[in-house]
């Protein structure tokens, strides 16, 4: 098993890619410690055999209980993943200050916040794994999606900075970009007024949307020992996609 023995913390675990991430971490060895605000972590948790945290990921005290949680409960922190994020509609004229500093908080500062409390854990078990969830939304923008684009942006430049300060104490951190992939955070978008399924699928060389199970397991990837040598990457598992104009 690719995760054997590793200690995984996932942020928006509940559904979704989440969800997936969380379910493939228990597959493939790892005890991981679930985050959702959605009550219904504590159900997956349940069926899967995982712990379980209710909270809103941009609180640092509970980043850090889970962080204090994992090191008290298996001795160790060797992997976070920051699945945790929100979208928003609205271009730079139309976003109110409100809807800017809230996808900011989750999709920028809340990884700040989990990346903070891990790296102390992290360097005390000799290493480990920071895998941030950006989009190809934050190398290249959409139209009307000003907070979202900037939040995913600064989070891919957020990683490499992590990258390069902690590469010394052999912490790794990347981002994986997904393209569009069938989510239920996809068909809210959809039905919101986003861009349809068929106009996605005419920009995706693959000819298709990508699937949870796709992210779920390059992101075990990325956190094993078979990933060692990636750090301060962005990558991009957008069905070729971003290969294109």
């Amino acid at each position: 098993m690719l995760l054997s023995g590793h200690v995984v913390i996932i942020t928006g675990a509940a559904r979704g890619m989440g969800e997936a991430v969380t379910r493939k971490c228990v597959d493939e060895g790892a005890q991981v410690l679930a985050v959702d605000r959605d009550p219904q972590v504590k159900d997956l948790a349940a069926a899967i055999g995982c712990g379980a945290y209710v909270g809103d990921v941009t609180d640092p005290e509970l980043a850090g209980q889970v962080v204090a949680d994992a090191s008290d409960t298996y001795g160790a922190l060797h992997g976070l993943v920051n699945v945790a994020g929100v979208h928003q509609h609205g271009s730079a004229a139309e976003v109110t200050d409100e809807q800017w500093a809230r996808i900011l908080a989750v999709n920028l500062t809340a990884p700040m916040v989990w990346t903070r409390a891990a790296i102390p854990a992290m360097i005390a078990a000799d290493g480990g794994s920071i895998l941030s969830f950006a989009s190809i939304a934050g190398s290249r923008a959409r139209p009307n999606c000003a907070a979202y684009v900037a939040s995913k942006a600064g989070l891919i430049g957020f990683s490499r900075s992590v990258a390069v300060d902690f590469g010394p104490h052999n912490i790794r951190s990347n981002t994986l970009s997904p393209g569009t992939v069938d989510t239920p955070m996809f068909r809210e978008h959809e039905a919101a007024g986003g861009a349809s399924r068929a106009e996605q699928l005419s920009h995706i060389y693959l000819g298709r949307l990508g699937t949870t199970d796709e992210i779920a397991s390059t992101c075990a990837f990325l956190l094993s020992p078979g990933a060692a040598y990636i750090s301060g990457v962005d990558l991009l598992v957008d069905g070729g996609r971003g290969a294109g104009t």
